[in-house]
This record gives structure tokens, sequence and C-alpha cells, in this order.
């Protein structure tokens, strides 16, 4: 059973890593048009950057073992001021930020036991 729990950590994290560095990075790619999202959800243009550098270096910590579950809470908490601003603003959905909830709050479960019991991690 062990090994089936380290396999799907790997899977998730593979998958939500990658994800966030390319969407961090995307953003600064593609600023004017996150700029007028940005300021159209009633945020700075400033508040973009921050977003975007915190996006990419938590899909990098989710890549690092020993950072795993910090890069995945700190992922989580972004997508869910991003349901917040969905629901209070009315543009969007919140449904189009639930996967990544999702998949972060399992590689935070997942990986947050072995920052406690000091198990081998995966």
């Amino acid at each position: 059973m062990k090994r089936v729990r380290v396999i799907v950590t790997w899977l998730l994290q593979i998958l939500l890593g990658p994800l966030f560095v390319l969407v961090g990075v995307g953003k600064f790619a593609q600023w004017d048009g996150w700029v007028s999202r940005f300021e159209m959800w009633g945020y700075a243009p400033w508040f973009l950057g921050v977003i975007a550098v915190l996006e990419a270096l938590g899909g990098v910590m989710v890549l690092v073992p020993r950072f795993a579950a910090y890069g995945a809470g700190l992922i989580g908490a972004i997508m869910l001021g991003g349901a917040y601003t969905h629901l209070s603003t009315g543009i969007g959905s919140p449904m189009q930020v639930a996967p990544q909830i999702v998949v972060a709050a399992a590689v935070l479960a997942l990986r947050w036991p072995d920052r406690w019991r000091g198990s081998p991690k995966p």
C-alpha cells in the first residue's frame, strides 16, 4: 500500500508542479491580458505580479519532496482566493479552479504526515 501512495503522490506532484510553473510564467508572458482581468476583478496590476511569482514558486516547491506540502498549501491558498474572486465578483466560475484545489489538497494530505512523523518521504 505504501508503494501505491508513493506513486500517486508523485503523479499528483508531477501534474501540479509544472502546471503552476507554466501558469505563473504565462501570466508574465501575457501580462496585458491578465492585467485587464485583474482590474476587472478589482485588483491592482501589481497584485498580478505577486500571484504570478507565488504560482511559479508553488509549482517549483511541489516538485521538491521536502517542500511539496508547503508548495501544495500555497497553490491551494491561491486557488481558494481565485474561487472567492469568482464567487464575489460573479465573473467566471469557481469551478474553474476546483480541480486544482482538489489536487493541491491531495498532495498536501499525502505529504504533510511526513513532516510530523519523520517518516521516509515518497
